[in-house]
């Protein structure tokens, strides 16, 4: 069985560039000598007869509307739209449509622009929307990555750390440490001022309530005023109320 020749001898045509079979050369290249002729300035095979009307067509210099660049009348249209300077782009931020020569700082001054976050509440840089919507999501499965970016600001000294870093932070903070422990003594203070006017409380009530038993009728019809409040009371109450009001002057 014979096998057939998949491909057969080509050769190109020096009038149209083109491959032609080797069998049908002959005939296609008179063909093409009669009628077709290259171009010049783009060397394509153009019929013969339109050879100056395709040079005008194609290959007259005219000048772009937008940005005043000669280019030929042919290549006009792509490079109004790939290689124009001014021709009008989009910029991803704003949407709005600026020319390509200024795009680039166009897009730097935007996208420094920043928006509201509403997942976390910073404010974020519309450039870094993408990276933050990432991190955003992370921070919000992950409590650790929340609390990292949380500052806390120390009392003592005024100044912010980390939630990770305040705890070590007041361990070396001398003024925090001298707050610490004046606020010991005064809880001491606090503590046993509270525990003598306690005392003199109850004395107070022991004391009225005994006077109230021995004077009867007698303690009710006096009438004196406390040196705190000046409230005028009963004398067989004074002394309870005397004692509260003392606390209630100390504490404040």
């Amino acid at each position: 069985m014979e096998v057939k020749k998949n491909a057969e001898e080509m050769r190109v045509c020096g009038q149209c560039n083109k491959q032609v079979a080797e069998a049908n050369f002959a005939l296609h290249e008179s063909h093409c000598q009669r009628f077709l002729c290259l171009c010049p300035d783009c060397d394509e095979p153009v019929p013969r007869e339109q050879l100056d009307q395709h040079r005008v067509d194609q290959h007259t210099q005219v000048k772009c509307a937008k940005c005043h660049k000669k280019v030929e009348s042919g290549q006009l249209m792509d490079h109004k739209s790939d290689e124009c300077d001014a021709r009008l782009q989009c910029c991803e931020f704003c949407q709005l449509e600026v020319p390509w020569s200024s795009l680039a700082d166009h897009s730097l001054t935007c996208g420094s622009r920043t928006e509201l976050c509403a997942d976390c509440g910073r404010y974020v840089t519309l450039r870094d929307q993408l990276e933050h919507a990432l991190v955003c999501l992370q921070a919000d499965s992950t409590p650790e990555l929340t609390k990292k970016d949380t500052s806390v600001l120390c009392r003592s000294c005024m100044k912010t750390f980390t939630s990770e870093h305040i705890d070590q932070h007041q361990l070396t903070c001398d003024l925090y440490q001298e707050g610490s422990e004046v606020e010991d003594q005064v809880d001491i203070q606090k503590e046993s001022l509270s525990s003598g006017l306690s005392s003199r409380l109850k004395s107070a009530s022991f004391f009225g309530q005994g006077q109230v038993d021995a004077g009867g009728d007698r303690e009710k019809d006096q009438i004196s005023t406390c040196p705190h409040c000046h409230l005028a009371l009963p004398l067989a109450t004074l002394k309870w109320h005397e004692a509260k009001c003392q606390i209630y002057t100390s504490l404040k």
